[in-house]
């Protein structure tokens, strides 16, 4: 008999995100609900994932990534203390008007303006 080998669990930022939003494992979990009232997934579990020692599902990414206030896609893909300045700045423009985004977005130093200065 052929013992499979551990595969490897893919690379994400869950725990750089915990740190970011300076959530305690234990708050974290208490808003992460399958249903009112009803626990989806203990601290240790987070903490586990946290570190790439245990899987996580869809539903517990998805409940993560509410209740740190980013998205699933930042998760696995951000490191939020490298990009913090450029995640705070889309926080403030989600669900602006695009006329709200327009202006803030020309407030912005160029990048041409940074290579001649």
């Amino acid at each position: 008999m052929r013992l499979m080998s551990k595969r490897p669990l893919g690379k994400h930022y869950i725990a750089e995100w915990i740190k970011y939003r300076k959530a305690s494992l234990r708050k974290l979990a208490a808003r992460m609900e399958s249903e009112p009232g009803v626990q989806l997934i203990s601290h240790a579990s987070i903490g586990r994932i946290a570190k790439g020692d245990q899987p996580y599902s869809e539903e517990i990414l998805i409940a993560l990534a509410d209740a740190l206030d980013c998205s699933v896609a930042q998760l696995l893909m951000v490191n939020p203390f490298k990009d913090g300045e450029v995640i705070d700045m889309l926080s403030l423009m989600k669900d602006k008007d695009p006329a709200t985004v327009r202006a803030i977005l020309s407030g912005l130093p160029s990048i041409k303006a940074k290579r001649a200065g």
